[in-house]
């Protein structure tokens, strides 16, 4: 096995985008903001179309919230959920009336500014003007509203149509009318889908208990710090005993690349659109060979004739 995983792999760099935000996206809530929906005026279909479409692109939906038209009310929900998600998604409140605040309320919570965002603004004009005219309209004082954004705004592209979705850092601001987040939260669900692809994750099955095992399990750690270890006893067990399982980490881990003399210059991406800190993106080839060189290490270091079997983390040693 170990000779196997030693193979050299070559690089490439894959980017996650351009914007922040801070681990690793693995659960996503819910936040749906509208009195008419709090005062049962309106039914909300969002939640489940919004539930369906994550669950085809296997990103976890873990909390859904109801809030009012309330600039506070939304900046503190955002604030709470995002210190318990990974990703926050919005629906409703981004029209051009008194009432439709998310917009502000993303950037309160983020601490942003609203400032007149051009891209915005242009495309704005593009709607409403005509293609035969040379000049175009100036915009409505509704329409400044709109091109109204946080100052750390992104307009993201991830469909065919000319209408982009609204991100900022991990947040991203859907419209509410039904028709429309249907389709928009398709492409968010499958962005970061394939933004997310993970490691190679193996599972290492041992015959011996835990506390034989953890000095080398330390020492593993150690040694392979973009990779996340698990130790899992079964005491009761009748085959096995312990359960080890390795993945590659998304982030690398302060800098420290596990071979940092065989690696390129772009092996790894700043600044990517899942991360609020200036962090190094590992690309998923990277990741892979970081998981079979801990995996290679961990083989040689355990005790011989502990491990009963290796295994791909989609089989179940645990069964």
């Amino acid at each position: 096995v170990a000779s196997e995983n030693t193979t050299e792999d070559d690089y490439t760099a894959q980017s996650l985008g351009s914007d922040e935000y801070n681990c690793e996206a693995k659960t996503v809530g819910i936040l749906v903001v509208g009195d008419e929906i709090l005062k049962g005026m309106t039914m909300d279909t969002n939640t489940n179309v919004a539930a369906k479409a994550l669950r085809k692109e296997c990103v976890q939906l873990e909390r859904v919230v109801v809030v009012c038209d309330d600039v506070d009310e939304i900046a503190k929900e955002i604030r709470r959920m995002r210190s318990e998600v990974d990703v926050v998604i919005t629906s409703g409140g981004v029209g051009p009336t008194h009432d439709d605040v998310t917009i502000k309320g993303v950037a309160q919570a983020l601490d942003k500014d609203l400032v007149h965002h051009e891209e915005m603004a242009e495309l704005l004009r593009d709607k409403m003007s005509n293609p035969e005219e040379k000049d175009k309209k100036e915009l409505t004082p509704a329409q400044t509203k709109m091109a109204m954004l946080p100052s750390n705004a992104k307009l993201r592209y991830l469909s065919q149509d000319d209408w982009p979705v609204l991100q900022c850092r991990n947040v991203f601001i859907l419209p509410g009318v039904p028709e429309f987040f249907a389709k928009k939260i398709e492409n968010v669900a499958a962005y970061l889908s394939s933004q997310l692809e993970r490691s190679l994750a193996y599972k290492v099955v041992l015959s011996v208990d835990e506390p034989s095992i953890v000095d080398v399990l330390n020492r593993a750690v150690k040694k392979h710090p973009n990779v996340s270890f698990g130790s899992y006893p079964f005491v009761s067990h009748p085959e096995f005993k312990t359960v080890l399982t390795l993945e590659g980490n998304l982030v690398e881990c302060e800098g420290i690349p596990n071979d940092e003399s065989s690696l390129p210059d772009n092996y790894g991406t700043r600044n990517s659109v899942l991360f609020e800190r200036d962090a190094i993106i590992l690309p998923k080839e990277v990741r892979d060979r970081n998981v079979r060189r801990a995996l290679d290490d961990l083989i040689r270091l355990l005790p011989q004739g502990s491990i009963l079997r290796v295994e791909n983390e989609d089989s179940n040693p645990f069964s």
